[in-house]
């Protein structure tokens, strides 16, 4: 039985669902600095992108023109969760106490 792949650009679906999932908890926080998107609100939260991710790859099959742009935005959203990810490894870190 063949198997269902699903890649943007080279890079499977999943891994950019979780790059913008990561982006949400890091940027969307409520009152207390905690994620807004967690516990159930990140199980629907993960599937409502899946879904735009799936729509947005579609309209790039369809229209070239989109698919463009498409490009260039992936793009940009890769190379910035990439940058965020290496300045986490990098930036110094405290002991806990």
């Amino acid at each position: 039985m063949q198997g269902f792949e699903f890649m943007l650009y080279g890079v499977p679906a999943v891994l950019v669902v979780m790059g913008i999932m990561e982006l949400l908890k890091a940027v969307w926080l409520d009152a207390d600095g905690k994620p807004v998107v967690r516990d159930r609100r990140a199980v629907v939260a993960a599937v409502v992108v899946a879904i735009v991710v799936s729509f947005c790859a579609k309209f790039a099959d369809l229209w070239p023109a989109f698919a463009e742009w498409l490009w260039v935005t992936f793009a940009g959203l890769f190379t910035g969760l990439s940058a965020c990810g290496l300045f986490s490894l990098v930036k110094r870190r405290e002991p806990p106490n």
